[in-house]
């Protein structure tokens, strides 16, 4: 259904002298469903059949005003120099749908490039050329990790574009993704042992042990239920609404190893969500680093647990694919460059005794 300003444009198109022959159709483009609305420019009229794809039917018939006003007025000719199409302000709009449905860090991300990029690039999308994405990404500020997250999200945006046929070239194509620095901040077992000591809530507890001693990431343990946890088979469930969205697994089983043993009488009858639902990401990162702090620590190192369990795991088996398989990583690649040399000097035999 047209807005008040489609409607508008619809009467202004059709109440023209003279215009005996429609010089271009919109309809519903149900199988883009990211921009469902198709405007076709007829051969006619144009020289050739033109069509682009928009969000809103409104968006489609202005498109097709515009084109018709410089067709009559510039001729055939200026298509060749036409950089019209979609602004990037529309273009974030629909990309925006992308997040629905995603997990609410990926969510996030989604909205945070979407500002980004509607805040450094105005007029149409087609006009962003790889040297100003570039120059863009240069000008960021922050850590490496942080522009390696950026550069991934708006190449993911572009290749979108792309796919979608709302730009003839994705600018980001032959650029290189910058290389994250990923921390590396292992706990030694005299500092997980401390940990365990503790005082905490049992959802506290677990969450070390989880992290610790099986490579679950923090929001898998969030979104647990005390019953993905199999004390008597050993196994734990990371399900499909559990897990984050990494490529190549929408599920996976972990095995218990040994300090998880050790403790499975811990997890027998629990019921339930494994973290109340009451308990948002920023209290459940302030309850472990309370733990943390009255452990002797300065704070809660980021990404601890799994980075120490991905370098013990890794210092005991030797097989970068099989700790990547382990932690639910599809590159072992990556797992024997961030972890190998912190495992060659890893105390992996007192930790897997705690």
């Amino acid at each position: 259904m047209l807005d008040n300003t489609g409607q508008s444009i619809k009467l202004w198109l059709v109440s023209r002298p003279n215009n005996t022959k429609q010089p271009f159709i919109v309809s519903l483009y149900p199988t883009n469903p990211t921009a469902p609305w198709k405007l076709e420019v007829r051969a006619y009229f144009a020289g050739k059949k033109i069509r682009r794809f928009f969000l809103t039917e409104a968006d489609a018939w202005a498109e097709g005003i515009r084109l018709t006003e410089q067709i009559r007025t510039q001729g055939t000719n200026s298509l060749q120099q036409d950089v019209g199409g979609i602004t990037m302000q529309v273009a974030v709009r629909m990309f925006l749908k992308e997040a629905e449905g995603k997990s609410k860090s990926h969510a996030e991300k989604i909205e945070r490039i979407c500002t980004l990029l509607e805040q450094r690039f105005c007029g149409p999308l087609e006009r962003v050329t790889p040297l100003e994405v570039d120059r863009w990404l240069k000008s960021l500020k922050g850590s490496e990790t942080s522009k390696a997250g950026i550069f991934r999200y708006a190449r993911m945006f572009f290749r979108w574009a792309h796919n979608f046929r709302l730009i003839s070239q994705n600018p980001m194509g032959g650029l290189r993704a910058p290389k994250a620095k990923p921390l590396r901040n292992i706990l030694t077992p005299v500092q997980m042992q401390v940990l365990l000591q503790q005082e905490m809530p049992e959802w506290v507890f677990a969450s070390l042990l989880l992290g610790g001693f099986a490579g679950l990431r923090t929001v898998e343990v969030q979104r647990m239920d005390w019953e993905d946890v199999d004390a008597i088979s050993g196994q734990i469930h990371i399900r499909p609404e559990v897990i984050k969205n990494t490529a190549g697994f929408d599920q996976r089983i972990v095995d218990f190893t040994e300090p998880l043993a050790k403790r499975s009488d811990f997890f027998v009858s629990k019921e339930g969500t494994l973290v109340p639902e009451k308990i948002t990401s920023r209290l459940f990162h302030y309850a472990r680093e309370a733990v943390a702090r009255a452990a002797g620590l300065d704070g809660w190192p980021d990404n601890a647990l799994r980075h120490s369990f991905a370098t013990y795991h890794l210092a005991r088996c030797k097989s970068a694919p099989q700790t990547a398989y382990q932690m639910g990583h599809t590159s072992p690649a990556m797992v024997q460059r961030t972890y190998a040399v912190p495992a060659v000097r890893a105390d992996w035999e007192a930790w897997w005794a705690l």
